[in-house]
């Protein structure tokens, strides 16, 4: 967790929003906006576990008894309310809100499975008023603050000990289930949490998201490593190229050119930007080199509690970039049944110039003798 004082500010936000949008509490169920919130992260179960906002109190979670002690080790809040197996959950929330002659005015988050709603809804008696919080949260959420950049900044240091020492150890033979458990032990062994880690030998690196196999690394494979982890509760992305014995002259030209995209997107993009205009940067100059068709995806997407959030850097988002925001920057040109190259790296948003979140190198790594 972050300060408890962070979270307090958040709520109180919260707060004011119920305020300005005339609604009487808001509702939400585990997910990101959940866990910027409480604190804490939890993949929702059967049984109900809920925050619980109203105007002018402290928080609450409902939560299933028998978890109680665990949950309040994990979050600030202190009011937590629990209820027993053999009683509804939905009534202590009722309970808990009390009852509205011509019903309340309810913000509910867009994660709420609705199952819960509908249950919820029943509990209550029909609502006067249901509108989504998600937008807003995520309007705080997209500008990170200190604290949330140096946990991203943390965890990038160890995504990048843990790809360099995945290339160290790579070897003709090895496949990519096995290179990509070296990543993950690096990983744990820092006490962070892996994520992902995409190890792709070869013609698997032409597709941008494919699945690590069983497939073998062989002398002149291209190897992509597209890694994260997350460090209490945020992520980092990275991801980086090497050749297994010396490169064609093909591999060097894209790769020569996907680096030269990547590094002026680095150097040029700035906070009052839009997120098309930072993506043009390096298509531009992928489509000069005359690989346009092959650079298929965004140049980047934002990153924090989520691997993947706001601000989405791709061609005709007129959103403006601010400094806070986090988002990474990664072009790639992709030549079916031959070889990718994708080259990625994290960047927080500046008045001048972007800082970077993650610092590994970015050489094309030989691996393995020449």
């Amino acid at each position: 967790m972050l300060d408890e004082s962070v979270y307090r500010e958040r709520i109180s936000k919260i707060q004011s929003f119920l305020e300005s949008t005339g609604s009487d509490f808001a509702f939400l169920t585990p997910s990101p906006n959940f866990q910027y919130l409480a604190g804490f992260k939890y993949d929702m179960r059967e049984r109900l576990l809920a925050l619980i906002i109203k105007k002018g109190e402290n928080p609450h979670i409902i939560v299933p008894a028998f978890e109680m002690t665990d949950h309040a080790s994990h979050t600030w809040i202190g009011d937590l309310l629990p209820w027993a197996e053999d009683e509804d959950p939905y009534s202590v929330v009722a309970g808990l809100v009390g009852h509205k002659s011509g019903g309340h005015s309810v913000l509910v988050d867009a994660n709420t499975p609705l199952g819960v709603f509908w249950a919820l809804e029943n509990a209550m008696g029909a609502f006067h008023k249901v509108a989504s919080i998600s937008s807003m949260i995520e309007s705080m959420r997209i500008t990170k603050s200190v604290s949330e950049i140096e946990l991203m900044k943390q965890a990038g240091h160890i995504i990048n000990d843990a790809v360099l020492k995945a290339f160290q150890e790579a070897e003709i033979g090895m496949t990519e289930l096995e290179v990509q458990e070296t990543v993950h032990k690096e990983i744990r062994r820092q006490g962070a949490t892996p994520t992902f880690a995409a190890v792709q030998f070869g013609e698997n690196s032409a597709l941008p998201h494919a699945a690590p196999g069983n497939r073998a690394l062989k002398k002149g494979d291209v190897v992509l490593m597209d890694c994260g982890c997350e460090l209490n509760g945020y992520n980092t992305d990275m991801t980086r190229v090497g050749v297994a014995g010396t490169p064609t002259e093909e591999i060097k030209a894209v790769y020569s050119t996907v680096l030269r995209a990547q590094e002026t997107a680095i150097e040029k993009v700035v906070a009052g930007m839009t997120c098309g205009t930072a993506d043009g940067i390096a298509r531009r100059i992928i489509d000069d080199a005359g690989f346009g068709d092959y650079f298929t995806h965004r140049l980047g997407h934002g990153i924090g509690l989520e691997v993947h959030e706001q601000p989405y850097v791709v061609r005709g988002n007129s959103q403006e970039l601010k400094s806070g925001m986090c988002h990474s920057i990664e072009p790639g040109i992709y030549l079916e049944g031959k070889f990718g190259i994708r080259i990625e790296d994290l960047v927080c948003i500046r008045d001048y110039k972007p800082e970077l979140l993650t610092f590994m190198p970015r050489d094309l790594i030989q691996i393995g003798p020449q």
